[in-house]
């Protein structure tokens, strides 16, 4: 078989070349030009990087997708909130090693709190 030749042929229909429609031209990706540097705990980092890239991204498209969030949201996409007192007096105590671990049904669990609050 002939191999094919490259030049366009004079003896067809001309074609003329049309520019792009808008639709097309707003679809491009704006330029990333902008620069964050953040500074972090290296183990955070490694940590987070780790389940970034088990989810196929960098953590320039995790952050982009938490800005565009923060955009949407008019603010951060998640509550933030101070603890009250029992809450800051738990997490103490956990910190301390001082917890109480429960093993039983559901039921019992809640019948257990139910004689505690009493």
């Amino acid at each position: 078989m002939p191999a094919r030749s490259r030049t366009k042929s004079t003896t067809g229909p001309a074609t003329k070349q049309t520019a792009r429609p808008p639709a097309a031209t707003a679809a491009r990706k704006a330029v990333k030009s902008g620069y964050i540097n953040a500074r972090v705990e290296p183990k955070l980092k490694k940590s987070a990087e780790a389940v970034l890239d088990k989810l196929g991204l960098s953590t320039t498209d995790a952050v982009t997708i938490f800005l565009k969030q923060v955009v949407a949201h008019k603010g951060l996409p998640f509550p933030v909130k101070l603890p009250n007192k029992e809450t800051i007096r738990a997490l103490r105590d956990a910190e301390r090693g001082r917890v109480t671990r429960f093993s039983g049904t559901t039921e019992e669990f809640f019948a257990h709190l139910d004689k505690k609050t009493r």
